[in-house]
């Protein structure tokens, strides 16, 4: 077999096949059995004249010529994908797809509304799966095409992801509207430490950025509650003295009294992301466009 034989397919297979290091989960990636992804990497291991790839309790390990390859791969990829891409016309109001974005639950509600009236009026058969994907696997299910964004704090440093800045908002102290501590207009650390608290996150364990604040203080907040999504903070806090520190937006869009906190924390950032892969195709372009301009009419409200 010689190169200019060779089907294209085979190179993405690769790719996919370095990512999951696993051959069935490569072939759900590709929409093919088991059988074809082995098929491929045969094919593979002849025009390479290498194994590059090799079973062990870890799954199927690259060899050096594998890690030697697979940025070339990848390029040669990226640049074939680019070209189509280019060529491609996208019209929102016809357009018939369905965008995957990775997303948690408070950002959900505040984009989902806005965003889901915008493509009823000028994309009205573009669909929306949202879910959320771990932080640790976001970069490998952008890169297989599981998802085609990601909403997350700017933590993620995959080269091969593209992102830009959606959304920033202050963090402000939320309580029920009758809550005592609204006697005071402003309230101080030790008002605030006095406080019983919600701490909301999708992991068991583990400290949020508020809390990390307080540590590199001295300091530590009792939290009495720790649960996973925000939605449910306005309902325990509407029924109990606890408070929780989150963003102003969400204060103000269940209509719930807030105070400024008594110590300084960097605001919460978003970053919208995607795979460098779909960089210049046009629908993704439209839908990240589409995002960051609803994004930008909620920070104005």
């Amino acid at each position: 077999m010689n190169l200019k034989e060779t089907d294209l397919n085979l190179f993405v297979a690769f790719d996919v096949i370095y990512n999951e290091r696993n051959l069935t989960k490569a072939g759900q990636v590709l929409g093919i059995t088991q059988p074809a992804v082995s098929n491929a990497l045969s094919r593979l291991r002849e025009l390479f004249d290498d194994e590059l790839f090799i079973r062990s309790s870890k799954g199927m390990v690259p060899t050096p010529v594998a890690h030697q390859i697979i940025t070339d791969v990848r390029n040669a990829l990226f640049l074939i994908q680019n070209t189509i891409a280019e060529t491609e016309k996208f019209d929102p109001s016809t357009a018939e797809l369905t965008f995957k974005i990775s997303i948690g639950d408070s950002s959900e509600y505040r984009l989902l509304p806005l965003l889901i009236k915008e493509l009823a009026e000028i994309a009205p058969n573009i669909k929306v799966e949202t879910f959320f994907v771990s932080r640790k696997d976001a970069a490998r299910e952008l890169a297989a095409g599981n998802v085609d964004f990601s909403i997350d704090p700017p933590l993620q440093s995959d080269p091969h992801l593209r992102q830009e800045k959606i959304y920033e908002e202050e963090y402000v102290m939320i309580v029920r509207k009758d809550h005592p501590i609204l006697k005071k207009d402003t309230i101080t650390m030790d008002d605030y430490l006095d406080l019983s608290h919600i701490h909301i996150s999708n992991r068991k364990t583990g400290f949020g950025q508020v809390d990390m604040t307080l540590y590199k203080l001295g300091l530590s907040r009792d939290i009495v509650l720790r649960a996973q999504h925000f939605l449910v903070a306005p309902y325990v806090v509407e029924q109990s003295d606890l408070a929780i520190t989150t963003t102003k937006g969400f204060a103000m869009d269940r209509n719930l009294p807030w105070r400024k906190l008594p110590f300084d924390i960097d605001p919460l950032v978003l970053h919208l992301y995607w795979h460098e892969s779909k960089e210049s195709d046009p629908s993704s372009r439209w839908m990240r466009d589409l995002m960051l301009k609803t994004y930008g009419k909620l920070q104005k409200s």
